[in-house]
């Protein structure tokens, strides 16, 4: 009987030690750098917002977070090294189609598939146009593209993207049929295209436009809508010309399914701090984004939201599944 008593009570010693270690290796997350998947190439709107993001999360975790750009697929490749990876906190990412992927049959997972960690910006696209074209209004360009139907070829992200989708809005809101130019990542090659004069026009972002923007190389006739950008408000609402289309890009933060509670806790903090401070508002204030900073489950909501939002868009372009 003792040796039985002695040989349970060193099993149990030795199960609350395993359980203390377990949970003290939980609570010292995150003990190395931390993946950070952005779905889009260096220079797009989503990696723009999504650097200064990892910066002020890396600074409150105490860890870097080292930034992988993983383009393609309306943003799913990366999407789906996300979802794949290990629920360990070790690799997270920004996600723009995580709410509707598998509306459009491109992933088989949505965002309830997902750790939903918090979306923390939104941004509106724009109509843009080579500096040289002659077009100063967006009325003067829906008026010679109506004259021209499908001539006037117009750069935008992957069919099912945002900026994708937007376009094929503003064709609808507008009476038009342009020359869509698909490019196979994000608003970054967007604008290149049009700086370059190799599009008549292109949708995108303000935030992966502002360098060219600046620099004279392209010029914004238009930005989607009802209401100008703060901070930009020398640009036209789309409204403001009779053309309804309501567009906004979400970007959300995500991680594997299954994290365990102290990670998901950890991550989440330092998310809230991050989108909630000055530095951050600031950021994106000046790159014309939205700040929504929403975390958790009113993020999870809110992707739920965007989901609804997503449906006739999709259904009108003929991808809903």
């Amino acid at each position: 009987m003792t040796t039985q008593r002695v040989g349970f009570t060193t099993a149990a010693v030795a199960a609350i030690v395993l359980a203390v270690g377990s949970a003290a290796a939980q609570e010292a997350y995150p003990r190395k750098p931390i993946t950070f998947v952005i779905p889009v190439e260096a220079g797009s709107s989503m990696d723009s917002s999504g650097r200064p993001l990892a910066d002020l999360m890396q600074k409150e975790l105490g860890q870097p977070m080292i930034i992988v750009n993983k383009p393609g697929a309306a943003g799913t490749i990366g999407l789906r090294a996300v979802h794949g990876a290990k629920p360990d906190g070790y690799t997270i990412g920004l996600a723009q189609t995580a709410h509707y992927a598998k509306l459009v049959g491109l992933v088989p997972f949505d965002h309830d598939d997902l750790t939903v960690i918090g979306v923390p910006v939104g941004a509106v696209p724009g109509i843009m146009v080579p500096a040289d074209r002659p077009w100063k209004s967006v009325t003067e360009l829906v008026e010679y593209a109506r004259s021209r139907p499908g001539q006037l070829k117009v750069a935008t992200t992957a069919r099912g993207g945002y900026w994708w989708l937007a376009t094929k809005a503003f064709e609808k809101a507008a009476g038009i049929r342009l020359n869509v130019l698909a490019q196979p990542g994000g608003g970054g090659m967007v604008v290149t295209q049009v700086a370059g004069g190799h599009a008549d026009l292109g949708v995108a972002g303000l935030p992966e436009s502002r360098a060219q923007l600046q620099a004279g190389t392209i010029r914004f006739l238009s930005m989607f809508g009802d209401r100008r950008v703060p901070g930009y408000e020398q640009i036209p609402a789309l409204a403001e010309a009779g053309y309804r289309a309501q567009v906004l890009g979400v970007m959300a933060l995500v991680a594997p399914k299954g994290l365990p509670k102290p990670v998901y806790e950890a991550l989440a903090r330092a998310f809230a701090v991050a989108v909630r401070s000055e530095t951050y508002d600031r950021t994106v204030a000046q790159m014309g984004g939205v700040r929504l900073g929403l975390v958790g489950e009113e993020a999870r909501k809110f992707l739920d939201e965007q989901a609804g939002v997503m449906r006739p868009l999709l259904a009108d372009a003929g991808l809903l599944k």
